[in-house]
C-alpha cells in the first residue's frame, strides 16, 4: 500500500515538473515575440525568408541600442570634425589699455592695470576658425582690434604668424591669413537654414591664459532664436549687430571669434558676445550668421579690401510735424525719404522718391531712420535690399542695389 502511494506521488510530481517546463518555454517564446514587435508579426509575413530577415534586423537594432557607443554620437563626431580647425588668436599689443573691455577685467591680475605703456604678447585674446586649405581664418574685429603682430596657435600647440588681410568694423568680422600646410578647415554651412531648437556647438578658447591649453573647449546648446537685432550698438567702433543668432551654448571671454557649429560639423556662425550682468555666460550668447561673415570674406578675397559705400539718399523719422505735412495716415511708422542726392544714382534707379516712407528693408521692420541706416551699413557693395515703401496710400516693393562709393 505504501509502495503504491509513493508511486502515485512520483507520477504526480513528474507531471507538475513537465507542465512547469512547458509553461516556461511558452513564456520565453512569448517574450521573444513581444521583442520582435508588430512589425514582424503583422506586416512582414509574406514568406518565411522575409520573416526570418526581419527578425534578424529587429534583433540587430535592439543590440545597437543596448550597446550604444557615445563616441559615435553626432555631437561627439561634430566636435571631433570641427575642433582641429579652431585656433587661438593672439598677438603683440602696445598697451593693455587697448584690450577689448570684454577681456580687461580678466587680464588685469596678470599684466597690471590698463594704461601702463608696454609691449605685451598675449597668446589668447580670442578664437578663430580656419575656413579653407589656403589658411584663411575668420575672427572678430574686436579680438584683433589693437594687435600689432597677430599670430594663431593651433590645437596641436604650434604657433604660426598671421597677417590681417582686412576687416569690416561694422559687421565685426576680420580675415587673417596664416601659412599653413594642408590645414584642417571648417566647411561653411548655411545660416539661412538654421531653426530655433537646433543643436549647435560653441567652440573656442575661453579665459585666456587661465587655461593655457590650445585645445579648444566645446559647449553644447541650441539655437534660441534667429534674426535678433541687438539695439546697443557699439557707436565708438561703429559696430552694428543685426540679424544675429541667439544661442544658449555657453560663450565666455575668449570664445569671441570662434565658430558656432551645427551637428554636421559646419560653421554656421561666429561667436561674438554675451549679455550678462556678471561677465560670465548665463545662456544668452550671440553669433554673427556665417552668411554675413561669408560676404565679408568674399569681398576681401575678390577685391583685396572691404569696399566703401554710402547711402545716396537721406531719411528722417516720421514725426507728428512730418506726418501733417505729408498727410501720413496715423499708425504708419518708418523712415521718410527727404532727399535724393544723385539723380542718376542707386536710389533713383531703384525708383525711390522724396516723400516715400520706407517701412521695411528685407526682413527688418523699419520704424526709425536709425533702423534703416544701421541695416544699410551692415551690408556690402553689391547687396540688393528689398525696400517696403508706403506711397500714395499703397505699399510697394523696390529693389535697391548698393554700389561702391568712389568719393569726390
Amino acid at each position: 500500500m505504501m509502495t503504491r502511494r509513493l508511486f502515485v506521488f512520483l507520477i504526480g510530481l513528474i507531471v507538475v515538473l513537465v507542465g512547469a517546463l512547458v509553461f516556461q518555454q511558452g513564456y520565453i517564446a512569448g517574450v521573444r515575440d513581444a521583442r520582435r514587435g508588430p512589425t514582424e508579426s503583422n506586416f512582414l509575413l509574406p514568406t518565411a525568408d522575409a520573416g526570418t530577415t526581419a527578425a534578424h534586423a529587429t534583433t540587430g537594432q535592439l543590440d545597437n541600442i543596448l550597446s550604444f557607443d557615445p563616441l559615435k554620437s553626432p555631437i561627439v563626431q561634430a566636435a571631433e570634425k570641427a575642433s582641429p580647425a579652431v585656433v587661438a588668436v593672439g598677438g603683440t599689443i602696445n598697451s593693455l589699455a587697448y584690450v577689448d573691455p570684454f577681456f580687461e577685467g580678466f587680464f588685469w591680475p596678470y599684466f597690471g592695470r590698463p594704461g601702463r605703456e608696454q609691449r605685451v604678447e598675449v597668446p589668447f585674446l580670442g578664437s578663430g576658425a580656419i575656413i579653407d586649405e589656403q589658411g584663411h581664418i575668420v575672427t572678430n574685429v574686436h579680438v584683433i582690434q589693437e594687435v600689432v603682430s597677430p599670430f594663431v596657435t593651433l590645437s596641436d600647440g604650434r604657433r604660426i604668424p598671421a597677417r590681417l588681410l582686412d576687416k569690416d568694423n561694422r559687421v565685426d568680422v576680420a580675415l587673417l591669413k596664416a601659412d599653413l600646410q594642408n590645414p584642417s578647415f571648417l566647411e561653411m554651412g548655411d545660416s539661412n537654414n538654421l531653426a530655433p531648437g537646433e543643436w549647435v556647438l560653441a567652440i573656442g578658447n575661453p579665459f585666456g591664459d587661465a587655461i593655457p591649453d590650445p585645445r579648444p573647449t566645446v559647449t553644447l546648446g541650441v539655437v534660441s532664436a534667429l534674426h535678433r537685432n541687438y539695439k546697443a550698438t557699439d557707436v565708438e567702433h561703429e559696430r552694428i549687430y543685426l540679424d544675429m543668432i541667439q544661442t544658449d551654448a555657453a560663450i565666455n571671454p575668449g570664445n569671441s571669434g570662434g565658430p558656432l557649429v551645427n551637428l554636421r560639423g559646419q560653421i554656421v556662425g561666429i561667436n561674438t558676445f554675451i549679455v550678462s550682468r556678471g561677465g560670465g555666460s548665463v545662456g544668452i550668447g550671440f553669433a554673427i550668421p556665417i552668411n554675413r561673415a561669408k560676404a565679408v570674406v568674399e569681398e576681401i578675397l575678390k577685391y583685396g579690401r572691404v569696399r566703401n559705400y554710402a547711402m545716396d539718399f537721406d531719411v528722417v523719422d516720421v514725426t507728428p510735424q512730418v506726418s501733417r505735412q505729408l498727410r501720413i495716415p496715423a499708425g504708419v511708422r518708418g523712415a521718410v525719404v527727404s532727399e535724393i542726392k544723385d539723380p542718376n544714382g542707386a536710389a533713383a534707379k531703384a525708383g525711390l522718391q522724396v516723400g516715400d516712407i520706407i517701412t521695411g528693408a528685407d526682413r527688418l521692420r523699419v520704424t526709425t531712420s536709425n533702423d534703416l541706416l544701421n541695416y544699410f551699413l551692415s551690408l556690402h557693395v553689391g547687396a540688393v535690399i528689398e525696400f517696403k515703401v508706403w506711397r500714395d496710400g499703397k505699399e510697394r516693393t523696390l529693389s535697391y542695389t548698393i554700389v561702391e562709393y568712389k568719393g569726390r
